[in-house]
């Protein structure tokens, strides 16, 4: 067996003296126990990328790799402004596609998109990263689960099309060089997941010049891996000028992990996982995507190409996401299909979900506006409040903070129609909203 593909356990005292890591070695381990993890080793070059010449050159609208790109730095200014609400991750990333024809899973997928987050926020350093555990705690029931969706990403690797050379190519990356699995899974939030990711992924997101910005609590809301892909791709595109993306069906099946051999039939593709991403999708993100047939290019009776169109919600529709986002679960399908609920039993007691960004803050004051001018509340009045963010009281209610332009609006919106308001985001949010505070611009210095 040649050195590279060599592997033993390195025991690593961070945080835990049972913990163990495998890592490629150069020397045979002599009396180590058996790794958990196999390392990989390229058999030539290295960083775990392999690059093939020939391969599929894929569309040419997708992202390239730009050295010196921005990425790194959105990815953490915005952790340090918001943590864990919104994820950075490289155009590159998000448009490549497991090798092999194999597919992550959906936990795997979320995990990897909060890793590639937590790694951005520190310039995508190599280093041995930890990810506390309550960020992924929502989608794993049991620490089992989630150090399988971990070592699914281990095991994996994805293709990125793009230059290499002067040359299009075919780059073939492994994601993760090692991680640690603890012997003692403890099930407290408390503990860490400590992974480390291979140079050519780290690479990648640095050289980035394009990025999506994904919300957290959106994305760990979607149920199905098509709608997270095409979510995905959603957040990349639909703020551009031209936010259409044409791809052949081939390129199609591959960005959205749709097994090999299954669904063969365009037919039965679209709606067993296009038509369903696409409904799911436009329930819950800031925008809307269609595939419409009259841009499918057509060879006789064969679809060769797609088109899927992005468009940004109204104000209105962007409201109702946001009132959707924060309804339970339970029923959330039903709703989609306009179907009625019928619940046989009440929903079990859920802890209160984590405060709302500011991007949810304006959807819901849109949607409070609207219902409040129907309640004889003067538009001017309202067009001069704008929402700042939604914040807890020192009695554990939920306010939503309104600046005012002017010190006046406030004064005449706490005098005469703070209880309707009130009332109403009480109304919009299930009882989750029952407060309302008016801050006023800081008056300007007198000149002596």
């Amino acid at each position: 067996m040649p050195p590279s593909r060599r592997k033993a356990a390195v025991a690593i005292d961070d945080g835990g003296a049972d913990d163990q890591i495998a890592k490629p070695t150069t020397g045979r381990a002599k009396g180590a126990a058996a790794a958990e993890i196999i390392p990989y080793s390229p058999a030539f070059g290295d960083s775990g990328v392999v690059i093939d010449m020939e391969g599929n050159s894929g569309p040419d609208n997708l992202p390239a790799l730009d050295p010196g790109g921005h990425t790194a730095r959105v990815a953490a200014a915005t952790f340090e402004r918001d943590g864990y609400k919104h994820l950075i991750k490289a155009a590159e990333a998000v448009y490549s596609y497991p090798a092999n024809g194999s597919r992550l899973s959906l936990p795997a997928q979320k995990m990897l998109n909060f890793m590639i987050h937590l790694a951005g926020s520190q310039n995508f350093a190599n280093k041995l990263y930890r990810l506390p555990k309550k960020v992924v705690r929502g989608n794993h029931k049991g620490n089992e689960r989630i150090f399988d969706a971990v070592k699914e990403i281990y095991e994996s690797s994805l293709v990125v099309i793009g230059p290499f050379r002067g040359r299009r190519s075919r780059a073939e990356l492994r994601i993760l060089s090692s991680y640690v699995r603890p012997e003692d899974e403890v099930e407290i939030d408390s503990a860490d997941i400590h992974f480390q990711f291979t140079d050519a992924f780290l690479e990648l997101q640095r050289s980035s010049q394009l990025w999506a910005r994904l919300s957290g609590p959106a994305m760990v809301k979607v149920t199905s891996t098509y709608a997270l892909k095409l979510y995905e791709i959603g957040m990349q595109r639909y703020q551009m000028d031209h936010p259409s993306l044409t791809l052949d069906i081939e390129t199609l099946r591959k960005l959205m992990n749709v097994p090999e051999g299954a669904y063969k039939d365009f037919g039965i593709l679209r709606t067993r996982t296009i038509d369903r991403a696409m409904a799911e999708v436009n329930q819950l993100a800031p925008f809307r995507v269609d595939m419409p047939e009259e841009k499918f290019k057509r060879k006789g009776r064969k679809i060769e190409e797609v088109t899927l169109d992005f468009h940004a919600k109204e104000e209105e529709e962007a409201a109702e996401t946001f009132l959707e986002r924060e309804r339970h679960a339970a029923g959330r399908k039903a709703r989609r299909l306009g179907n009625v609920e019928k619940l046989e039993a009440p929903a079990p007691a859920v802890p209160p979900p984590p405060l709302p960004d500011a991007d949810d803050a304006e959807a819901l004051w849109a949607a409070a506006r609207h219902a409040l001018g129907s309640r004889n509340v003067p538009g001017p009045l309202l067009r001069d409040l704008e929402a700042v963010g939604i914040e807890e009281t020192a009695r554990g209610a939920r306010k939503l903070v309104l600046r005012a332009a002017h010190a006046v609006t406030a004064d005449t919106a706490r005098r005469g129609h703070e209880a309707t308001m009130r009332l109403v985001l009480s109304s919009l949010t299930s009882g989750s909203i029952t407060e309302v505070e008016f801050q006023v611009p800081a008056s300007k210095p007198r000149k002596g």
